[in-house]
């Protein structure tokens, strides 16, 4: 099971459940209104979602399955999602304490320091209705092609991307709660084991609202099964990726830079629009944020 964790409980006690487990639900993240306010604002982007899938049959979209209707381009296209979720400063800590880079490089004699912050790797909406079926077991971090040495015990730095799971709605196992597999971030890359009927060590990250789910991209995790005959399951979706790796979406093509122009500083950064130190992703040689002036 994933511990629950307040926010009075300070930095470290969510560091130390997600050292052991790969995941915590934070108990306390955010209120009704601010969640009524996102499902406002991501609802006409999730109904033409819905209403394309429904004229092409119900196909699937990408890695998704059939079923999930979605609002991709989530922090653009909610503020809501962009200000209260995604720039949570609780979330923003963890993703600095487990995939943020420091490190030491030798020019001649001189030791010099440098830092590479998170990006936004992927920022989206996911709408499970009647008829979505479980997702398979996986990893996340399969996207950057991440190897897993196993060990008994975490160390900083083994992970390069760090998921924020926030429902619009209670989520239980027959409206499909993500079922999580605590402990395997730290497995290596042999075929797991789920057992004969596929749920040893699968728990089901039944949340309310209000809470949040954090996780690593190094633990098993999927979507469960939408059983019920009506109804749907909302989540809004985050990523982050440490700062030298590509992010799942383009950013650049995504979000139109008039728009980014009125984003925070925070979020103009987690998109890329600053420079990875020492030299990495400039404009003229330049870190780019002076193209946002």
């Amino acid at each position: 099971m994933a511990q629950r964790v307040s926010r009075a409980d300070g930095l470290q006690a969510f560091i130390d459940a997600v050292e052991k487990d790969g995941c915590v639900i934070i108990k306390d993240f955010t209120d009704l209104d601010a969640l009524a306010e996102a499902q406002k604002e991501v609802q006409p982007y999730l109904d033409a979602s819905a209403a394309a899938a429904s004229a092409a049959g119900g196909a699937k979209v990408g890695a998704l399955n059939g079923g999930t209707a979605t609002c991709t381009r989530l922090v653009g296209r909610s503020k809501t999602c962009r200000e209260k979720f995604f720039s949570d400063p609780l979330y923003q800590d963890l993703a600095e304490h487990f995939i943020g880079l420091e490190s030491t490089a030798w020019h001649g004699s001189e030791a010099r320091v440098t830092q590479s912050h998170p990006l936004l790797s992927i920022s989206i909406t996911m709408d499970s209705q009647p008829g979505c079926k479980p997702q398979l077991l996986h990893r996340d971090d399969k996207n950057h092609h991440a190897r897993h040495p196993k060990t008994d015990k975490y160390h900083k730095g083994r992970d390069m991307l760090l998921g924020l799971f926030v429902p619009g709605c209670d989520t239980f196992k027959a409206n499909g709660a993500t079922r999580i597999v605590p402990g395997s971030h730290l497995w290596g890359d042999d075929m797991p084991d789920f057992g004969a009927d596929g749920s040893k060590g699968v728990f089901d990250a039944e949340l309310k609202r209000g809470e949040a789910f954090v996780m690593l991209g190094s633990m098993y995790h999927g979507a469960g099964e939408y059983s019920l005959p009506t109804g749907s399951r909302t989540v809004h979706i985050f990523f982050m990726c440490s700062g030298v790796h590509r992010q799942e979406e383009i950013p650049y093509l995504s979000y139109p830079i008039e728009d980014v122009k009125t984003y925070s500083q925070l979020v103009r950064d987690r998109l890329g629009w600053k420079q990875s130190e020492p030299n990495l992703g400039w404009v003229d040689l330049k870190s780019p944020e002076f193209l946002l002036e």
